[in-house]
């Protein structure tokens, strides 16, 4: 069932905002970090997540939208926020790019950045967790499921968590399985 999906993606999702988590910990704490682990972290989360997870919980909540009452208007604020995300995705990319690239800039700045881009995922996520997913669950008919199923296309398999890890991740796998 797609929002199993969902659930399970987001579960990833926190396991990397863990890591990034860690990563801050490190920064404040005067350690050496592995810039190239956050940036295949953020890297993971722009492309899968922008391109299969948010266009996937889309379609759902755009369902919802259309068939029930969105009290509060929490479905359609999602919307914007998966695009605000996005954004704020793509900046943090660009600052660790930055870095990757010897530009210098200030660690307090970079662990406010990173540490803003953590919050801001997990506060997401929390928030479909705890409101936005149970409702669903609980007002969906099983014609609802089939409908929603018939709209969403399924994305190729996932390149971190999935069951072949894609080159391009395998050292982010194996820290994340430490």
């Amino acid at each position: 069932m797609i929002l199993d999906d969902i659930h399970t993606e987001h579960g990833y999702i926190v396991r990397l905002l863990r890591l990034l988590q860690q990563k801050l910990a490190a920064i404040e704490q005067g350690k050496e970090v592995d810039y190239t682990l956050i940036k295949d972290t953020v890297e993971y989360l722009q492309v899968h997540a922008e391109r299969c997870h948010h266009p996937k919980e889309d379609v759902l909540y755009h369902y919802y939208q259309a068939h029930y009452a969105d009290e509060g208007g929490d479905l359609e604020s999602l919307e914007h926020e998966h695009e605000e995300l996005a954004q704020l995705t793509q900046a943090f990319a660009d600052t660790v790019e930055m870095i990757l690239m010897d530009a210098v800039i200030p660690l307090d700045i970079f662990a406010d950045k990173l540490n803003d881009f953590v919050e801001r995922q997990r506060a997401h996520l929390e928030f479909e967790e705890r409101h936005i997913i149970p409702r669903i669950r609980q007002q969906f008919t099983e014609q609802d499921w089939l409908e929603v199923a018939d709209q969403y296309e399924e994305c190729e398999g996932d390149p971190l968590f999935g069951q072949q890890v894609a080159a391009r991740y395998k050292n982010l796998a194996a820290r994340l399985n430490q």
